[in-house]
């Protein structure tokens, strides 16, 4: 599989308040709204229940995304702070990835990792 394909995961862990997904390739703005809506649709519970919202995105095979791509991500993460997104835990980004990633999430809570078990004690720290 090329690296460049877009791909992703998702998976709610509700005991934790936590949305896990992995993200790889290059995405067009289409297909990354389609992704976000999915994100949506997999916290609603959360959402509902007006409970906090901690992600945890494995990066690895993620690339460095164009203008509209990128701004489409940075008003999904502003927008779901007002829903309850309190930390952003993004494990194995490239420094490329993990430098445009910082510009888009300027003034949220994230940190990178080299590890899940990393970023999840992140996540859960002080909880």
């Amino acid at each position: 599989m090329s690296t460049t394909a877009p791909s992703h995961t998702l998976e709610l862990i509700e005991q934790h308040c936590e949305v896990h997904f992995t993200i790889g390739g290059f995405w067009t703005l289409e297909g990354m709204q389609g992704f976000l809506g999915e994100i949506n649709e997999t916290v609603l519970p959360l959402m509902k229940a007006r409970a906090p919202i901690y992600a945890m995105g494995d990066f690895t095979d993620f690339v460095p995304q164009d203008r509209a791509t990128g701004d489409a991500i940075r008003d999904h993460l502003l927008g779901s702070v007002k829903y309850g997104l309190k930390r952003v835990a993004i494990v194995g980004a490239s420094p490329l990835t993990t430098l445009q990633y910082k510009r888009l999430s300027d003034g949220l809570q994230v940190e990178f990792f080299d590890s899940k078990a990393a970023g999840t004690a992140w996540l859960r720290a002080d909880r």
